[in-house]
């Protein structure tokens, strides 16, 4: 004790002389202290800082590093700082911990800053406060900041998109992270289906979307000055969870179907801002359409005034020099990308004048089942395609698709849509009651490459049942389809989005009624072989006419027959076995024939011998004999109730024929073509 009071002056002495020395100033010494740098952080990911600290001297920190506190502080404006633990910064959280070393000679404080995808980019300047215990003074360290990034084109190896030497965060884009576009000596072509949480093009900057592939953006779309951005035709822009705006043009390419010079097109454009001439500028300007639903014409608008109205279809012909023959023409929409929920007025003008143009809104593909069940309140749920040859034929000018499945008008490059409206696809529908608007939204859009108008894809939602079409066909070429089918969902009156009825009278048709209207697709309620149907037909001009069948399915696909009862001759004919010609005057006829399953004639075989048929066939005892009381036989054709071909002869030229047949206790079919041209279809038990 003596010792203590006797040195007790020198131990002031050197109390205060470590307080001035800098190795104790505010006793608690960081021998690693931040660095005063800013690095670069990319979103995803983090960033350690650390600093450390040896013995103080300050009782009672001297000798107890785990008494010392830290406080990690972020400066939220100039000069101004704030403890992290209470000051929020969106995407940005916070992990602490403190280490000491083996000698318990130093402890250490680590911040991670982690980062997330969708945070802005800013620069966050950090340092951290030490304190010992004991009233100690505090300690503040150097400063160190973090400048958060988004992940960059920097195109340094190739142009490929899914290289992630090419992007400044090495890695490639996905859904929950940014895409910015830089110009760069390699401009970035998408040649895989992508995606990225946001896109921005910054000017100077190229972006491609090549043929086939899809982008599927969760955010915005960004185009900054003259960055330029393409989507290349059959290529997707996808943006499923965002329905907000974009900002920007972008360039959308559409192929048309295979065109003639002066054939049309039902166009409706992705994008907003798109002008009509600008559009097709070699279209003359009188040859621009919008639909007038007061009069179901189309009539012509001033091109250079008009913008594509977003959700709007307008009928557009092919440039002034396209060729003659059947070409595709690639058409270029400019403009902001149009996103999310759109909801287009229409007009309503009473029964009959309830057809309007509209057309697909966006850069994607959308499904036909999922518009029509948005709108299922609105529309009758039939679709309306135009496609004609602008010539002299008379056939119909649109196809037909409900979901019951899809007719063809008989034009040439036609081929079923299987229940997708491409990019740039326009299309007529038609309002019911008082409704005044369609909608289009997000959940709509599909990632569906097929390379153009009418191209058939597996997205279909038809309706799965027993169908099959009818196609008429006149002898100077004019063509119309009907569709036929039996669904569990159906009944035998008009149902939504099943029945689609026709649009136009065409020269040349077959159609059902329901209600006194004419429609060309018909769902009927689960099939019985008893069901009689009704044909309505009309031509404008006399002439000879064939009825045929095609695309079978459920029970038609296997052995049920399809006859086709011709009431004015009093034949039966099945379609399975053939073609039915015949002729006709001009005129509507609602009961010259019917579509029936079975022949009640089968059960009392006999086909009489009598001269006032022109043609007959009967089982001669064991041989098939076919006779023509007028003229020669030409050719004959013997098939089963399957349609299978079992006896064909040609250039008979007698008027009778004996064909021994193997096997007896058979349904046969017998085709006969005369030499004055007389075609007839004969049935017999053999």
């Amino acid at each position: 004790m003596r010792i203590f009071r006797k040195n007790n002056f020198r131990w002031l002495s050197v109390v205060t002389v470590l307080l001035l020395s800098p190795y104790v100033k505010g006793q608690v010494v960081f021998n690693n202290n931040l660095d005063q740098i800013t690095s670069d952080v990319c979103t995803g990911t983090s960033k350690k800082l650390v600093v450390s600290t040896i013995n103080g001297t300050c009782s009672p920190y001297a000798g107890n590093i785990n008494s010392v506190v830290f406080t990690w502080q972020v400066e939220t404006s100039p000069g101004v700082w704030q403890n992290t633990s209470t000051f929020p910064i969106s995407g940005i959280t916070y992990n602490v911990e403190q280490r000491i070393n083996a000698g318990g000679t130093v402890i250490s404080s680590i911040l991670t800053v982690n980062v997330a995808y969708g945070t802005n980019e800013a620069t966050w300047n950090y340092r951290v406060l030490a304190q010992g215990s004991g009233g100690c003074p505090v300690a503040t360290s150097l400063n160190e900041a973090i400048a958060v990034k988004k992940n960059r084109w920097l195109g340094t190896i190739s142009s490929a998109w899914n290289d992630p030497a090419n992007w400044s965060c090495n890695r490639v884009p996905s859904a929950i992270s940014s895409a910015i576009i830089l110009p760069a000596t390699n401009n970035p072509v998408i040649t895989i289906n992508a995606a990225a949480k946001e896109v921005i093009l910054q000017p100077g900057s190229f972006l491609t979307l090549n043929s086939g592939y899809n982008l599927t953006v969760s955010g915005p779309i960004t185009v900054v000055g003259d960055g330029n951005f393409t989507v290349q035709n059959n290529a997707n822009l996808l943006q499923s969870t965002y329905t907000g705006s974009n900002s920007g043009p972008i360039h959308v390419a559409r192929n048309s179907s295979a065109l003639m010079r002066q054939d049309y097109t039902l166009w409706s454009s992705p994008v907003s801002g798109q002008n009509l001439l600008n559009f097709s500028p070699l279209t003359l300007t009188s040859r621009f359409y919008e639909y007038n639903t007061t009069t179901n014409l189309f009539n012509a608008v001033n091109p250079s005034a008009t913008a594509f109205q977003t959700g709007k279809g307008y009928l557009i012909r092919t440039p002034n020099n396209h060729p003659t023959t059947p070409t595709i023409w690639t058409g270029q929409f400019t403009g902001v990308p149009n996103n999310g929920d759109i909801t287009l007025s229409l007009v309503n003008g009473g029964a009959g004048f309830r057809f309007n143009a509209i057309g697909n809104p966006y850069p994607s593909p959308v499904k036909m089942s999922t518009f029509v069940n948005a709108n299922s309140t609105k529309i009758t749920g039939t679709l309306y395609f135009w496609r004609k040859t602008n010539s002299a034929a008379t056939d119909p000018g649109y196809c037909t698709w409900t979901l019951a499945g899809f007719v063809s008008n008989g034009e040439s490059q036609v081929v079923n849509p299987n229940g997708i409206l491409r990019t740039g696809q326009g299309f007529i529908v038609e309002l019911i009651n008082n409704e005044t608007n369609v909608l289009f939204n997000n959940s709509m859009r599909v990632a569906n490459n097929a390379n153009q108008f009418f191209k058939t894809t597996s997205e279909s939602d038809e309706l799965v049942g027993d169908k099959f079409c009818l196609n008429i066909t006149s002898a100077s070429g004019a063509k119309n389809q009907m569709l036929l089918g039996y669904f569990d969902v159906a009944t035998n009156d008009v149902d939504f989005a099943i029945d689609g009825k026709a649009i136009e009278a065409a020269s040349v048709s077959l159609s059902t009624l329901i209600g006194g209207e004419k429609y060309l697709i018909e769902g009927r309620a689960p099939f019985q072989n008893e069901d009689v149907v009704p044909l309505y037909f009309n031509t404008d001009s006399a002439g000879q006419f064939t009825i045929s069948v095609e695309r079978l399915e459920g029970l038609f696909s296997g052995s049920q027959a399809i006859y086709l009862k011709d009431k004015l001759t009093n034949v039966l004919h099945n379609l399975k076995a053939g073609d039915y010609v015949f002729t006709s005057e001009a005129g509507e006829f609602q009961n010259r024939f019917e579509v029936k399953y079975t022949d009640a004639s089968l059960a009392n075989e006999a086909f009489e011998l009598n001269p006032a048929n022109s043609v007959i066939a009967y089982n001669n005892s064991g041989t098939l004999t076919i006779k023509s009381y007028k003229t020669d036989l030409q050719e004959v054709k013997v098939f089963d109730v399957q349609g299978r071909l079992l006896v064909e002869r040609k250039n008979i030229n007698t008027a009778v024929l004996d064909l021994p047949m193997s096997r007896q206790h058979q349904i046969l079919l017998v085709q006969i073509l005369t030499q004055s041209g007389e075609r007839v279809t004969k049935k017999i038990v053999y």
